[in-house]
């Protein structure tokens, strides 16, 4: 494992904590209900429709939790002969994911940051829980991530925040501001950058693609 920055270690914790107590579901990774979290991925998912002609595409999963988004592109037919990168910074959530997922299309890693190469990357809420991290700590982080992953992005990725205007406020989530974070990769990224708000206002995604 690369090692991990000292303030990701309760975000670790907290998830160490949820999945021993909730078992591979939902509310393990901090989702309210399976249907809101299955919304996230089918959004992430729209990036493949214009990738028709391969069986091969491979994806990258930060902060992949138990595995449970390999359910949503492993009957894709854009994803028959693919893999599967699942990176997190719970030992018990990757012991889940290896578990939970047999297909050896899939494989997870216990990490901070992608390894691999992948066509596509996705980042589902993985920004999003900061603990008690200084938020302009957490804003770098979040920045530096985003370059990282990126730099082991072939095609396209796509990742989510929590808007600084939405109503719903937990004191150990980070809520961004979209047009920041969209302006950030406009400057430091060579691609071409939109941002989706079908969750509006709670949280915003952004998709980048070359």
């Amino acid at each position: 494992m690369i090692e991990m920055p000292q303030f990701l270690k309760p975000v670790a914790d907290s998830y160490e904590w949820s999945i021993n107590k909730y078992g591979p579901i939902h509310r393990a990774a901090a989702w309210r209900d399976k249907k809101r979290q299955q919304r996230r991925f089918d959004i992430f998912a729209g990036l493949l429709a214009y990738d028709i002609n391969r069986d091969n595409i491979t994806i990258n999963d930060l902060g992949c939790g138990y595995g449970a988004m390999f359910d949503t592109y492993k009957n894709l037919p854009q994803f028959t002969h693919g893999k599967y990168f699942g990176y997190d910074i719970s030992k018990s959530m990757i012991k889940a994911a290896k578990k939970n997922v047999r297909d050896p299309r899939a494989l997870f890693f216990l990490t901070h940051e992608a390894r691999e190469n992948a066509d596509y990357s996705f980042v589902s809420g993985t920004y999003n829980m900061k603990m008690a991290a200084d938020e302009d700590k957490w804003l770098k982080y979040i920045e530096n991530s985003i370059l990282q992953l990126w730099s082991k992005t072939k095609i396209s990725m796509g990742f989510n925040m929590l808007n600084i205007d939405s109503p719903l406020r937990e004191s150990t989530l980070y809520y961004a501001d979209p047009n920041y974070v969209l302006n950030f990769c406009q400057k430091n990224i060579d691609g071409r950058i939109r941002m989706i708000d079908l969750l509006h206002p709670n949280e915003f995604v952004i998709f980048i693609s070359r």
